[in-house]
């Protein structure tokens, strides 16, 4: 297959809006949307457990698209004045680098346009190496850190380096969204001017391994996978963006925090649809038997089977049964929550619930599955 041709970051065709980018800004703002208001205050109370949380926009490119579509910046800046007017903040700060002058300038316009006042939104003429810097640095003055947001959205697979991602997240409060593109590299994995960045975003020649493979997009993201874990990220969940109805993968969209809140909230933002596109976890699982699995209805007859096969003769707290289900599941916490009950009242229990708290504040025995609360699945191990 021929070799696209290498097109400006500048140039008009590159900031046409597409079904990917509205996908993509989608999942930026729901996420957003749960992950400030958790960051921003305390459980109990009215206090702030922070004076101010910080959003990292990597590569801000415009800012906006050629049509008027509000680019990553404006939807940043709007779940952060949300965010402040409701309460769930103090303050947020916003940080937008971009390498490119003619893309800067276009950038500068649209921050000059947002303006409020506990939400302070600055474009920076800078790389993303650069900025990353700076903000590592800053965290490691803190005590403690702000929680921090970072989404690294190169136009490629330049600019981005794994020691960097190391430090960033050597910050216990910070977390990143990658876009891992694939399919060119994919494509022209054996020609040699890929080699330099990919050997910078995996830390070394990992990638290579993926030459012969079958499915050498997939091969990638297993390679970077392997690369971050444990040591970089505790979490690298990975979702799969496909080009087309061939189901064609553009690129994988990499969330890597090393808390398994940030990670569930991750996956729950994720795991919808947006028009034609659909966002799952990467498994070995066909997407058809997966999306057949996501379409059921309670009390998920489906997933019932599967943890009473996977954890038989086990027992482990809720929140452990849910972080070690969400890398690979297609279902999200509400929906194991009403299987493992119905497992638990069926006439023949599947299931057996230890809770924290037996009964209610009235007194009533507790229905609920809290995080905390124990699951017990009979069977011997074989």
């Amino acid at each position: 297959m021929a070799r696209a041709r290498d097109i400006p970051d500048d140039a008009d065709e590159k900031w046409l809006y597409s079904e990917h980018a509205a996908a993509k800004h989608e999942i930026l703002s729901r996420y957003l949307d749960a992950w400030l208001p958790i960051l921003g205050r305390r459980r109990r109370g009215s206090h702030f457990r922070h004076k101010q949380l910080i959003l990292i926009d990597g590569f801000a490119g415009r800012g906006r698209y050629v049509g008027g579509e509000p680019g990553s910046p404006a939807i940043m800046f709007a779940q952060a004045v949300k965010a402040v007017e409701a309460g769930y903040a103090e303050r947020v700060v916003i940080r937008c680098a971009e390498p490119n002058a003619t893309n800067f300038g276009h950038l500068q316009e649209v921050c000059a346009e947002l303006r409020h006042d506990r939400v302070d939104i600055v474009p920076r003429e800078q790389t993303f190496a650069e900025i990353g810097a700076a903000v590592s640095e800053w965290a490691r003055r803190q005590r403690p850190a702000a929680p921090t947001f970072v989404m690294i959205d190169p136009y490629g697979v330049k600019g981005v380096e794994l020691a960097l991602l190391r430090e960033l997240l050597s910050n216990a409060r910070l977390e990143v969204l990658l876009t891992l593109m694939v399919r060119d590299p994919a494509r022209f994995l054996k020609e040699g001017n890929y080699a330099e960045p990919l050997t910078a975003l995996f830390g070394g020649d990992s990638w290579k391994a993926c030459e012969d493979a079958p499915n050498r997009a997939e091969c990638l993201l297993l390679r970077f996978q392997e690369a971050v874990r444990p040591d970089v990220a505790q979490w690298a969940t990975p979702f799969r963006v496909f080009e087309d109805e061939r189901k064609t993968i553009l690129y994988y969209l990499v969330h890597l925090t090393n808390h398994d809140l940030g990670m569930r909230e991750m996956k729950e933002a994720m795991v919808a649809k947006s028009g034609e596109m659909t966002f799952w976890p990467v498994t070995m699982r066909p997407p058809a038997q997966m999306a057949l699995e996501g379409a059921e209805a309670e009390p998920y007859p489906t997933l019932q089977q599967r943890l009473a096969k996977k954890y038989k003769g086990q027992t482990l707290t809720f929140v452990e049964l849910l972080n070690d289900e969400y890398p690979d599941g297609a279902w999200v916490e509400k929906e194991h929550r009403a299987a493992i009950k119905a497992m638990a009242e069926a006439e023949e229990p599947r299931a057996t619930i230890e809770r924290v708290e037996p009964k209610t504040q009235t007194g009533r025995p507790a229905r609920g599955l809290k995080l905390e609360d124990s699951v017990s699945f009979p069977g011997a191990v074989e």
